[in-house]
């Protein structure tokens, strides 16, 4: 056997490396699904981008740590949906320095936005109302007036994805051109992935169902399904008797299928109004808490969240 020499080996083996690593800037994103998103503009550059609540923790009752703080003053590039999602922040977001660009998601260009509905009967629940935002609207609405769950409509991610492109591009105009790249293949990604779930959930677009608290408007209205109610209108509250008696009444009446809850909300609660009843319950899960972080994280949930509709709501 011919040995080579080290110089030598290292040459064969040249062509067959990976290029090289692009040195990216420093990225703090809030929540998991909008981090995924992120980390797919951003690719194999380091360092990935930070996600700062975990996917365990309720972005509306979060206490920062100080490596969160830290992580926040050291950042270039600031991504979150905006005030109403991430209470937490808005404070935080306003002492940075000025060298750090803070993207607030809800008020991008072309970002699809629902009105919040209230807790209850939805009467008008296969009507829903579309709000677009361009680049001149003026903003003057309130913050807590919409549905801040902006990712589970994939029409949002991909915009996502582009604003991520975009805001790195100028705060890393050198590399602008990896981050466009790499946007285009995770809208690939998202349109393939669409498509998908549209040819799975068909099958259960027309079976009512209620949800714990209203926060899957984006997914009812992408992928056609028959939202009828929610329990709660601020799951932080508590319910009271009377609209546990009327939600049990509208079971009934609207031929509900199933009651979705979330597993850090009262599950209990939902079982109480099902009892005695032919209704079923599964587990909806918005943010991904079994996700690895990462470039695949978005599609977990999307995936999970369509196991989810697919097994209580079928035949």
């Amino acid at each position: 056997m011919v040995k080579r020499s080290l110089p030598a080996l290292a040459l064969l083996t040249a062509g067959l490396q990976a290029s090289p690593v692009v040195a990216a800037p420093e990225v703090v994103v809030s929540l998991k699904p909008v981090h995924s998103l992120v980390a797919g503009v951003m690719g194999d550059s380091e360092p990935p981008p930070t996600l700062l609540v975990p996917a365990t923790a309720s972005p509306h009752l979060y206490q920062m740590r100080p490596s969160d703080a830290q992580a926040l003053q050291n950042a270039d590039l600031v991504i979150w949906i905006g005030e109403a999602m991430e209470t937490f922040l808005a404070r935080p977001i306003d002492t940075i320095g000025e060298g750090t660009l803070a993207v607030e998601l809800h008020e991008a260009a072309g970002m699809h936005l629902l009105p919040n509905r209230e807790g209850g009967i939805w009467e008008h629940h296969d009507e829903e109302p579309e709000i677009h935002v361009d680049e001149h609207d003026d903003h003057g609405h309130e913050h807590d007036e919409f549905d801040m769950h902006l990712w589970l409509d994939p029409g949002n991610a991909r915009r996502i994805v582009e604003v991520a492109a975009e805001a790195l591009g100028q705060v890393d105009p050198g590399n602008r051109q990896t981050w466009q790249d790499n946007a285009a293949e995770m809208a690939a990604r998202i349109d393939a992935k669409t498509e998908e779930l549209r040819q799975r959930l068909a099958q259960v677009q027309d079976r009512p169902f209620v949800v714990f608290h209203d926060g899957y408007g984006y997914f009812e209205q992408a992928f056609g399904l028959s939202g009828f109610g929610a329990v709660a209108v601020d799951p932080s509250r508590p319910i009271g008797a009377r609209r546990l008696s009327d939600l049990r009444e509208a079971l009934e009446e609207g031929g509900v299928v199933c009651v979705f809850t979330e597993a850090q909300f009262e599950p209990e609660l939902v079982q109480t109004l099902i009892e005695g009843t032919d209704v079923r319950t599964a587990t909806l899960d918005p943010i991904g808490a079994s996700a690895e972080a990462g470039p695949d994280a978005w599609f977990v949930v999307m995936d999970e969240l369509a196991l989810a509709f697919e097994g209580c709501l079928g035949v």
